[in-house]
């Protein structure tokens, strides 16, 4: 999932008269987030990266960290702080962070 792809999504949410469903979202926002991990980590597209064990575990160090947070507000405009993602959470957290202030940033 490319940061295009996720915010294509959003551009049909958002043109949609009701409220948008909030899944879309934060399925792109795992699949754009899984990508980047699995970049920054050098993985194949095969090997399996857990979704619910926080991202140390997984692999990414506080330095991929902060790259991972640089790449993802240059590519959709959501900055998160370096103590967001000194916490550890799990790419599933990341997601639903994502899925709710891309929204706001990409207005």
């Amino acid at each position: 999932m490319t940061a295009a792809a996720l915010l294509e999504i959003l551009d049909d949410l958002r043109a949609r008269p009701h409220a948008p469903d909030r899944a879309p979202v934060q399925h792109a926002a795992l699949g754009y987030l899984t990508a980047l991990v699995r970049e920054g980590l050098d993985l194949d597209e095969q090997e399996p990266i857990p979704d619910d064990r926080p991202i140390g575990e997984v692999g990414v160090d506080s330095l991929l960290a902060l790259e991972l947070g640089d790449r993802i507000a240059e590519d959709i405009g959501v900055t998160l702080s370096a103590e967001t993602l000194a916490d550890q959470p799990t790419l599933r957290e990341l997601a639903d962070r994502l899925a709710a202030e891309v929204p706001a940033a990409a207005a």
